[in-house]
């Protein structure tokens, strides 16, 4: 993390020589997509403390679990925290600002365009979508569709998926849709009332597997 080349207790040096003393635990990378270390904990250590990452002057806790409940469709609330703001940042989710949670997407519509807010902080943009258009992010591999025709053309890769959805969802202009599988889940985001003069916003629904 200060430019030196990072290494553990039982890694080999370039001489073919084993460390036989130092840490064996290092960690680079968190859930959250910013780099974090696992920081020495003696009190002597200058890193001893609350884990900042010192390179972003950011401070990072990694995911863990509250609630897991077993199921066809496991739910499981989970967050993790991190501090660091890119330019760009994402809408502060329901736990406040840095906390972020797998089920806190949003979907940013807008007239210029479509602004998909993930659970890692990322904001992916979108061409606006007329009613049954289905758009497909190559880099993010995953398709955003929105409502409003009772079913796909054939030639839709998601066809056969789009009808498991209940009529009133896949007729519907103003609810979207999200999947990286052509298997499912759908994820059901929209909006409970329009809010004239701001930016529409749609929450998470929920998921929804045809079953």
């Amino acid at each position: 993390m200060s430019g030196k080349p990072a290494a553990r207790q039982g890694d080999m040096t370039r001489k073919g020589l084993d460390i036989v003393q130092g840490s064996a635990g290092v960690l680079i990378g968190a859930p959250t997509g910013v780099a974090c270390s696992v920081c020495p904990k003696k009190k002597d250590s200058p890193n001893y403390g609350n884990p900042v990452n010192p390179v972003l002057g950011a401070k990072v806790l990694p995911g863990e679990t509250d609630i897991a409940l077993p199921g066809p469709l496991p739910f499981i609330l989970s967050r993790a925290y991190s501090s660091y703001r890119t330019r760009t940042p994402a809408p502060v989710g329901v736990f406040g600002p840095g906390w972020k949670a797998p089920f806190d997407i949003r979907l940013q519509i807008r007239d210029e365009g479509l602004i998909l807010n993930d659970s890692g902080g990322r904001s992916i943009h979108f061409e606006p979508l007329f009613p049954g258009e289905v758009s497909y992010s190559r880099s993010e591999s995953f398709w955003l569709a929105r409502g409003g025709v009772a079913e796909q053309h054939s030639s839709q890769p998601l066809s056969a998926l789009w009808q498991v959805l209940p009529e009133d969802v896949r007729l519907s202009p103003h609810v979207y849709l999200a999947t990286n599988s052509l298997q499912g889940p759908w994820w059901i985001l929209s909006w409970p009332e329009r809010v004239p003069g701001r930016t529409r916003c749609c929450r998470l629904r929920r998921p929804h597997t045809g079953c």
